[in-house]
Parts: structure tokens; sequence; C-alpha cells
């Protein structure tokens, strides 16, 4: 989830006149310098904001949440979240989480911690630690650690997140912890224990591959640690595999993952040459050696051809996949082809087959970018995707908003928690670039770009 700014004001204005008695308590209370508790009706807020909801009417929803925020209890706290949240309405959910951030301390937030562990439903799970990120108080961070041990995989990934957002060396114990748990359940190799690596490398500037090597390594340290500065921190994950499964160098980790191809006209180019560190731009030299040192007829090479490249990548790729993988390739220009209708087992079988496939590619059409992403994330049970393109989405010949796809994919994948990665080609232009690299940065992935 994106960072949950409100985007409306409201200013809410008593439909009635205070009661006589209730003022005599305004003035009671405040006499004795008490603060009176107005609580309002919640079960009539409650029935407005579901209204409102149904009806997909982004205002009058909003109103009914800062009334319920305003009386703060417990029961206003639990009208919230069950009405407004782990549903289909992105919109409302946003403004809920960006005043649950702001939500003062007191007997409402514990509500909030406590419902963030216990709510039934995984998505609100989801959103509760994501509203506790952006919080200080030990009950947030304790609700966050808690669900670094949820049994939903998707819960667990965003307790990470969320401590990977706090750096707290207080949390390093619990990521130990929970990575000796998985070890000791046969699945070091998850995608769960490689974010969990990650996040122990941000949070500690060190990185080892198991829990006992961790555990040597921060007993001693703990109680007066300094992280390492900036520059001299590790810069990669250390892993006791050989030669793991990689495509473009980002390593394959999740158990159920999906090749998103792009097979577009454009897919024929054949990329030049990239230029020596001394060259200022194509062609020239900067500190280099004058041009005409250089061959001004070169022959196009046809192992840069970016569909063979690809092809030869994802061949190679597919090799390493071990027989615990679940994976799927999807190919699209201006129409969306699967290898088969859902994830297929890593044999030796289905990998033959796949690469037989990823042979038979043709480049040709437009970039249906958007078509593809919808296809991908239909399927079920999916941890990751790796979307390669050329090209920025198009349509008719026309350059499509990049925005609302983005936007969509934000909304699809707030409850998936899908790492979305994405390679890129250096020579195909800014727009590809930009477009890319906030896929992969929204969606907790990582960005290469080809040269």
């Amino acid at each position: 989830m994106e960072p949950l700014n409100p985007t409306r004001t409201k200013v809410v204005q008593p439909s009635q006149a205070v009661p006589v008695a209730l003022l005599f308590l305004f003035i009671f209370f405040g006499s004795l310098g008490v603060a009176p508790q107005v609580h309002g009706d919640v079960n009539s807020e409650k029935k407005r904001l579901s209204a409102a909801i149904r009806g997909d009417k982004f205002d009058p929803a909003s109103v009914a949440v800062d009334r319920l925020i305003k009386i703060g209890t417990p029961k206003a706290i639990d009208a919230l979240v069950s009405v407004g949240l782990g549903g289909d309405h992105y919109g409302i959910e946003r403004y809920i989480g960006s005043k649950l951030v702001g939500l003062p301390a007191g007997e409402g937030f514990e509500r909030v911690c406590k419902l963030a562990t216990e709510d039934r439903r995984a998505p609100v799970r989801v959103i509760l630690t994501l509203v506790l990120a952006n919080r200080k108080e030990l009950e947030a961070n304790k609700a966050v650690l808690t669900n670094l041990y949820d049994r939903d995989p998707t819960v667990a990934l965003t307790s990470v997140e969320a401590l990977a957002k706090k750096e707290n060396l207080a949390s390093v114990d619990h990521l130990i912890e929970a990575l000796a748990r998985l070890e000791k359940a046969r699945n070091a190799d998850s995608l769960l224990a490689y974010e969990i690596r990650k996040c122990l490398l941000k949070i500690t500037g060190e990185d080892f591959r198991n829990a006992d090597d961790w555990r040597n390594f921060w007993a001693p340290r703990k109680d007066n640690y300094k992280k390492p500065a900036k520059g001299s921190a590790k810069k990669g994950m250390t892993s006791v595999r050989r030669d793991p499964p990689a495509f473009f160098g980002m390593e394959v980790v999740a158990k159920n993952v999906i090749f998103l191809l792009d097979v577009s006209g454009s897919m024929e180019k054949i990329d030049a040459l990239p230029e020596e560190p001394g060259d200022k731009q194509p062609g020239g030299t900067g500190v280099g050696a004058p041009d005409t040192d250089k061959p001004k007829d070169m022959a196009p090479n046809p192992a840069r051809q970016r569909l063979k490249r690809v092809q030869n990548e994802l061949i190679r790729t597919i090799e390493k996949l071990p027989d615990d993988v679940m994976f799927n390739i999807i190919t699209f220009n201006h129409e969306i082809k699967m290898m088969s209708q859902g994830l297929k087992k890593a044999t030796g079988r289905n990998k033959r087959e796949a690469i037989t496939y990823v042979r038979n590619f043709e480049a040709q059409g437009e970039t249906w970018t958007d078509h593809a992403l919808r296809q991908a994330f239909s399927a079920g049970n999916l941890r990751a995707i790796f979307l390669l393109s050329d090209g920025a989405p198009r349509r008719d010949n026309t350059l499509l908003d990049t925005g609302p796809i983005l936007q969509w994919v934000r909304e699809a994948n707030r409850f998936k928690r899908v790492r979305l990665n994405t390679v890129g080609f250096a020579q195909a232009g800014k727009k590809l670039r930009s477009f890319m690299k906030n896929l992969a940065q929204q969606n907790n992935g990582q960005y290469i770009e080809l040269k």
C-alpha cells in the first residue's frame, strides 16, 4: 500500500440542536476541567457508511468515516473496519487508512492494534499492518511483530514490509526467530524467508544466510550495536545455494511465478552495443578515442536482437528451476497467449515443453501491457511476476496513459502482495523506463534495465 494521505477535508455541521441535558453535562464536566465525551450514534454512522459504499458514493462515505473517527471508541473502530475495509472500494479504504494513521492514542487505537492481529479477514490484517507501519507506539510495534508469524503468507510478507520501513533494531530477534521457524518447516528458500533476510540486511547492514549464523552474530552485539555507515553495508544477499535460478540477474525466489513477456514487433530490433564509458552520446567519444578509431559500418550482431536475448535468458532460467516451483509463461502483443491454463510444476517434462514453447516466440503487433497484467493477476496463489517489455503500453499506434494502469495494478495487488519485477531496455526510451520503474517500486519488486 502506498502512503496513506487524505485527499479531502470534511467540515461536519451538526444537524440537530444540543439537548438541554447534554448541554448541562458539557457545562458540568467543563467546570471540572474534564473533557466531555460525546460518542454519538455509532450504529447510525455505520449504516450511513455501508449505504454510501454500496452506492459507490465517496463524499457521504468520507463524512461517515470522519464522524466515526471523531467518536473514536472501540465500537466506532469496529464499525469502520467491519464495513469499510477488506472489500472492493479502494478509495474509501485509503481514506480510512489515512484517518487511522492519524488516530490519537487511546482505546480506539488500541482496538486498531488488536484487530490488526485478530480480524478473521486476511485483507483487513494486511491493511491494518500497513497502517501500523506508520505508527511508533509500542502497541503498534507489537502488532506488526505478531503478524510476522501470521498463518497467511500475505500478512506475514506485509509485516516484513512494515518492519523494513520501521528499521527498528528491536525487531531483529523476532526476524531471526521467524527465519528459524521457516527453516525448521523446510521453507528456508521461500519468498518469505528471502524477504526476511532482505529486511535484516536493511536494518543491520549485515548479511547472513541462515538463522544460526544470524544468532551467533547478533546475540553478543545487540545491546550496543551500531549500524555500519552508509556505503559500507553489504549490498547483496549471501546464498548457500549454488547458481540459483535467476532472470537477468533477479533471483527467482517465489515458488509460484509468472514470466510475462512482450513479443510485440519492436522486439525484433537489434540493439547496438553499449557505448564505452568515455562516450557522452552515441557516436561521441568523450574522453575516449577519436571517432575515427571506431568502425563506421559495424554489422548488427544477431545475438543482440531483443527477442533472441529474452529467449536465451528465459531458457537458462527454466533449466535451473527446482521442481517445487510452479510457473507459467504469458506472452503479449495485440494478443495474450499462455503456455498453460494455470501454473505448472517445474518437472523435467514440463520444463522441456516450456523451452520448446519459448523457442517458438515470434515478434509482431502492439504492446498491450495492460491486458497482459490483468491476465497475470488472475492467477491464483501467485507470488511473483517477471515482466519484460521494450515499449510503453500502446493501442492503435497510440501511447496509453500509464497512470490508470499503475492504479489498477496498485488496487489489484493491495491484498495479494505479489512481487512485480520488471525488465526494460535502455535503448527503448524514457517513457518505458519510468513506467517499468514505477511498476516495480509500488509492488515491492526490482527493476533491471538491459543495455
